[in-house]
């Protein structure tokens, strides 16, 4: 093939070459821009080139992978801020959640007290008020004190039971976010999945 017919189609191949390449860096900045863990698969499919074009040209493909491990050591810092962030928040809860406990299960166990101490006195007015208008009245001040003193104990209960369970779902949120932070620590480097050319289809 002469000269002048070789030139024209060199040229046109540097200039695919180049239209190729600029696909590629596009089609990663966006992968990263979209918060996406970029691999060569997908950077060729997006920028709708074949693998082989990356795998064959070694500065693409070390961008690739420098981007990916960039994007991964991101992530995981991220993650890692987050968990730490929102582990602080829920110690808070947690200590909070501990002593407003500790507040119920006090104010529950002065109300079992007086419950128990009006029902001591109901049986001493039984023995000892006489029969009559005095001992209706004492009966009836005792019997409403009593359904109050109920009443409150339950509400007390009540509020127990609900921090309670208040308490066992932040310590199991708690747990979650600490293993997600531990995962994203021990997350894979630059030597992922996609960084090896055997892995080519």
């Amino acid at each position: 093939m002469t000269p002048e017919r070789t030139e024209p189609m060199t040229a046109a191949r540097r200039l695919d070459t180049k239209q190729k390449r600029a696909l590629v860096l596009a089609a990663l900045d966006a992968l990263v821009e979209a918060g996406r863990h970029p691999s060569i698969a997908e950077v060729a499919r997006r920028a709708r080139v074949g693998r082989k074009f990356v795998y064959d040209h070694p500065e693409l493909r070390a961008e690739v992978e420098l981007r990916a491990a960039q994007s991964a050591a991101r992530q995981a810092g991220e993650m890692a801020a987050s968990a730490k962030v929102s582990g602080a928040s829920l110690r808070a809860e947690l200590e909070n959640a501990r002593a407003q406990n500790e507040r119920l299960t006090r104010q529950l166990r002065a109300l079992e007290r007086r419950l128990s101490q009006a029902e001591g006195a109901h049986l001493v007015a039984d023995e000892l008020l006489p029969e009559g208008a005095l001992a209706e009245l004492a009966d009836r001040q005792l019997a409403e004190r009593l359904t109050e003193l109920d009443c409150q104990l339950f509400e007390a209960k009540e509020q127990l039971r609900e921090t309670t369970e208040e308490l066992e779902a932040a310590r199991t949120i708690n747990r979650e976010l600490m293993q997600q932070a531990n995962r994203a620590r021990r997350a894979p480097g630059p030597s992922g999945p996609h960084t090896t050319k055997e892995e080519r289809p």
